[in-house]
């Protein structure tokens, strides 16, 4: 009966705690968030590489400012060797199954097929 008693007590005192949760203290601000203003700024975008080769295949992860896929119509023209290469829609990606040798890969960010952003990157891998 003792245990009935003080597991019922338990119950009811931790029901009684929900009602009175302490309200946020934050405000909501009427400024637009940095992410809304960043394509407002107008500053051409910038573009830096991160790559690594493995076997045949090159790990390509670009870092872009000043430009978003999923708001901008534009996308990345990959040239191997001078030659294009692939039209990506996306910052990472994989460049696979290129020869043994050395490489030069260029990638530029293009508004359309005929229009550049002038933001390109250039580097050299060894496919052994």
């Amino acid at each position: 009966m003792r245990l009935l008693l003080t597991t019922a007590l338990c119950v009811v005192s931790l029901l009684g705690c929900n009602h009175d949760k302490p309200k946020p203290e934050t405000k909501i601000s009427s400024q637009p968030r940095a992410a809304e203003t960043f394509g407002a700024m107008n500053t051409k975008p910038s573009l830096m590489v991160h790559q690594h080769v493995k076997g045949q295949n090159v790990y390509v992860e670009c870092i872009l400012s000043g430009f978003s896929f999923s708001t901008e119509s534009g996308f990345l023209q990959i040239k191997v060797d001078g030659k294009p290469f692939k039209e990506m829609k996306q910052a990472a990606f994989v460049l696979s199954d290129l020869p043994k040798g050395s490489h030069t890969v260029t990638i530029e960010l293009m508004k359309s097929k005929e229009e550049s952003y002038q933001v390109r990157n250039t580097f050299t891998v060894e496919i052994i």
